[in-house]
């Protein structure tokens, strides 16, 4: 099992922000190393596309314990809905066991909103 939590719960932020945060991982025995990742991903229609913003490599020898980090959010891509593809940001961390991963979805955009695109103004 591996749990991030972030500073305060909070899960959308602005663009160029810090996010500060705490792993916590309880494997079976104990991983080489965790991987934590800040990264970007689309979805919806044609290919998928994954950007990694920044990795973070801890070594873990115990098979349970805890690691605070953080990440200077960048500029973008902003997460954003569209009828045909959607951006999403996320911060997952990766065991050598593929049994431990875990992931925490969030919001990168301005005023730490996702952007809707296709909306008609007025509505």
């Amino acid at each position: 099992m591996i749990e991030i939590r972030t500073e305060g719960g909070e899960t959308a932020f602005a663009p160029k922000a810090t996010l500060r945060g705490d792993l916590q991982w309880m494997c079976d025995a104990a991983p080489e190393t965790i991987r934590l990742r800040l990264l970007w991903y689309t979805e919806g229609r044609g290919d998928r596309d994954v950007g990694i913003a920044e990795e973070i490599p801890l070594g873990a020898p115990v098979a349970s314990g805890s690691s605070p980090f953080r990440f200077t959010l960048p500029s973008g891509p902003y997460s954003c809905s569209g009828q045909l593809v959607s951006v999403r940001w996320a911060i997952e961390a990766v065991s050598d066991s593929p049994r431990d991963v875990g992931r925490l979805e969030l919001v990168l955009g301005p005023d730490r909103r996702e952007v809707v695109l296709g909306e008609d103004e007025g509505d």
